[in-house]
């Protein structure tokens, strides 16, 4: 490879930011090759770090000003901000900084470079590109944002000069490329973080068109693409599925795992071509290929005959498969533009599931803003879609650009009736369902997912996360082992236990909304609530105790593990000795405070009209008014994790606002209160002079106030203040009479309720700074 790359040509002391992107992993390569002694950090070590260390690259964890020590210069990767300490030292050390784009480019442009640019398909035409030279006898170097099993790494080295490079626009580094060739793959809106808009992104590819030495390939399929090619000075070549293109594909045949297509050059005929890999848009992008290796000046019969062996495979996070086990497959794709997305989905489609279900990450709150009405229309081959919140990628939330908000633009789109299913299977739900972590959505499609169904994992951030949960799943023995062997039957088996595989949770909430729960567990005393406790700590699963909902959200996606509560009727054992009365935990609220206005027992008024069984009370210290449950608790006696029994004494309990630390993790099961004697009539009165300060919530499917109040401060207030009363998503909404109160129509999901409350919360963060804590139980994993 020529070695004449300007500034980057004679070799010197690099040290490189973030090095173990793929992007930047390529780069180092490049330059390790070229006789550079380059370094390298990242906060974040992947399987990257150990083929630089084979690359003779000294590769670091973390980001550390010492790590500057030997540099003559400075690489950073966009993800680094501009606050980085090692960053900050570069430059007031003097130190030249170059993005990763600006020593690409000067790469490409000092040799005979082919530039893939577009807003989609670019790595795979780079891999199709750099695999079609090789078969035809050249020897490519290339740096591609992807690699694939043939290719062996993201960055190679050339015998020749040839440098395949997939050229990235989405920081404008894309206008400093000079290359022999340029392929221009299509030009959709995309990456609003940095261009202003339209005019400036086609600007940007325009750029590279006109310092384009030898020729020019577009894909005449798209309108932006083909005018920006049409100002070049070299000869241009047009590709794609339209009539007028040179290099034509016609008589599109896409089955499971392939795609056959007829081959037309400048009018005539090349034969049928068949590729080992499935997409319409997977064609084109071998007309790509076979366009730039053309203009290089290769034989179109030598091209069209190679043209097979080199696209017979795509990189990683190209329609990935993960898993394809008993019927169930479960693949990946880096699609996260609503084109790609479109596109990724078709092939799904094309394998003809039973049932595809799409996990999806968005990328960039800018992204997800820009476009948020572009992305339900590419889902629409989707039977189910679930939404995972949006990866930063270094930018800070940004209203409208959250994941809430785009799951009201799908709300807003749903149109077909909601799904569901009975029996031992677990019930489906909703199509449109919002996951909290990737974790939740896993443990969905784990118990879910069954023969014949497939699954796509799509997204360009973290979410490829998920394959190691599918791959450890597998390792144990999934999909023939969901659970524990024999834990079902064991407890099934237990006295005084009502269960209810994937019993539906929604009559457990006061929303009336959310799935199922693995298992529905209604125990009818404390042994065989010990029981179950201890059975679940034997087995490794999971438990939750509901009570009678009235504080409680449970998720579209279903609960994994137990959801526990007292059996009706059950834990209802009253006593009065002297001015204590000792209660179990069963009590609803209501019912007792009748109780003890029938026996002339004052003292806990105040929470008159506040839902929920006593042990809620407990362990959220209800209270209003100036008053709470924890003023009148003499002791507690609860459940442990491990399933023995406690005994708490008021200062054990640790109550304070809206929490009583003692019972963390324990279930509430009888109490001691300290109650002092007054007339039925004077608790009465009592009771009414508290009710009528009340919300009128009464008939509302609602669990009261959403969040706690914050330190020296009313969370409605703060609520208030960021315009929230009204605020509605799908089915659910806040009221118009109180901003920290969310109510759920007919319609709703539990989906809808998050959403709702995502929305809340981040609004009173951008308007007041203040971060508010659910008060709701279930609704956050980090509250």
């Amino acid at each position: 490879m020529k070695q004449d790359a300007g500034q980057w040509g004679a070799p010197g002391r690099v040290h490189m930011l973030g090095v173990c992107g793929v992007g930047m992993a390529g780069v180092a390569y490049l330059l390790a090759r070229r006789g550079w002694a380059v370094s390298g950090c990242d906060a974040h070590l992947n399987a990257w770090a150990d083929w630089l260390r084979a690359s003779n690259v000294r590769v670091a964890r973390g980001h550390d000003p010492s790590h500057l020590a030997a540099a003559d210069r400075v690489i950073v990767t966009p993800a680094i901000p501009a606050s980085d300490p090692e960053l900050r030292a570069a430059r007031e050390r003097g130190l030249p900084v170059f993005r990763r784009g600006d020593v690409l480019a000067e790469l490409v442009s000092g040799a005979r470079g082919v530039a893939v640019c577009g807003a989609h398909g670019k790595t795979t035409t780079s891999c199709f590109t750099a695999r079609l030279l090789q078969e035809l006898g050249a020897a490519p170097g290339w740096c591609i944002g992807g690699a694939t099993a043939r290719l062996g790494g993201v960055a190679g080295w050339g015998g020749g000069d040839l440098l395949v490079a997939e050229a990235d626009e989405s920081d404008g580094t894309l206008a400093q490329y000079a290359p022999a060739v340029t392929v221009l793959t299509n030009i959709d809106l995309d990456h609003l973080e940095h261009f202003d808009g339209e005019e400036a992104l086609t600007a940007c590819f325009a750029s590279v068109v006109a310092g384009t030495r030898e020729g020019v390939a577009v894909c005449c399929d798209n309108l932006r693409a083909d005018r920006a090619a049409a100002s070049a000075a070299v000869p241009v070549l047009r590709y794609g599925v339209a009539a007028d293109a040179a290099l034509r594909a016609t008589e599109v045949r896409v089955e499971a795992g392939r795609v056959s297509f007829d081959v037309w050059w400048r009018g005539q005929p090349q034969g049928r071509f068949t590729l080992g890999v499935a997409g319409r848009h997977n064609a084109v992008n071998a007309l790509g290929a076979a366009a730039a290796a053309l203009l290089l000046g290769f034989e179109p019969e030598a091209v069209f005959a190679a043209l097979p062996r080199a696209c017979d495979e795509l990189p990683g996070r190209r329609y990935e498969c993960l898993a394809d086990v008993q019927g169930i497959r479960i693949v990946t794709d880096y699609a996260h533009h609503p084109a790609e997305l479109k596109a990724a989905l078709a092939m799904a489609r094309d394998e003809c599931p039973a049932r595809l279900v799409v996990v999806f990450q968005p990328h960039r709150y800018t992204r997800t803003r820009a476009l948020g009405t572009e992305f339900p229309p590419a889902f629409a081959e989707a039977d189910e879609v679930i939404l995972l919140p949006v990866y930063a990628a270094s930018e800070a939330p940004l209203e409208g650009g959250c994941i809430e908000d785009l799951y009201a633009w799908f709300r807003q789109a749903e149109r077909r009736p909601q799904a569901g299913a009975a029996g031992d299977a677990p019930p489906i739900g909703p199509r449109l369902k919002l996951a909290r972590t990737q974790e939740e959505a896993w443990a969905y499609l784990r118990q879910t997912l069954a023969a014949g169904d497939l699954a796509v994992i799509a997204g360009a951030g973290d979410v490829i996360g998920m394959a190691g949960l599918v791959r450890e799943a597998l390792t144990r023995g999934w999909p023939a082992r969901r659970d524990p062997e024999g834990f079902e039957a064991a407890l099934m088996a237990l006295k005084g236990v009502e269960t209810v595989p994937f019993g539906a949770l929604a009559r457990w909430s006061f929303y009336q909304v959310g799935g199922w729960a693995r298992w529905r567990v209604e125990v009818a005393d404390e042994a065989a609530l010990a029981a179950v406790v201890r059975l679940c700590g034997a087995r490794g699963v999971s438990w939750r105790f509901a009570g009678a909902g009235a504080n409680a959200w449970f998720s579209d996606l279903g609960e994994a593990g137990c959801v526990i509560r007292f059996a009706p009727g059950a834990f209802r054992d009253i006593d009065v000795r002297g001015d204590e009365v000792i209660a179990q935990c069963g009590w609803m609220g209501p019912a007792l405070l009748d109780w003890l206005e029938r026996e002339g027992l004052s003292g806990l008024e105040c929470l008159d009209s506040v839902p929920g069984t006593l042990g809620g009370w407990l362990a959220m210290n209800a209270g209003a008014h100036g008053g709470d449950i924890g003023m009148r608790v003499t002791w507690i006696r609860c459940l442990n994790p491990d399933g023995e029994i406690a005994i708490l004494d008021p200062v054990d309990c640790g109550f304070s606002y809206r929490r009583c630390a003692g019972l963390t993790g324990r279930v509430a099961l009888a109490c001691g209160l300290r109650l002092e004697r007054a007339t039925p009539e004077r608790v009465a009165a009592l009771r009414q002079t508290v009710r009528a300060k009340r919300l009128p919530v009464s008939g509302l499917r609602c669990a009261g106030s959403v969040f706690r109040n914050p330190t020296g401060s009313a969370a409605g207030r703060v609520l208030d203040d960021a315009g929230c009363k009204g605020l509605q998503i799908g089915g659910a909404r806040v009221t118009d009479f109180h901003a920290n109160v969310v109510t759920a129509d007919e319609t709703a999901t539990a989906s809808d309720v998050l959403a709702v409350v995502m929305r809340m919360r981040g609004r009173a963060a951008r308007h007041s700074g203040v971060r508010l804590t659910a008060e709701v139980s279930g609704l956050f994993c980090d509250d």
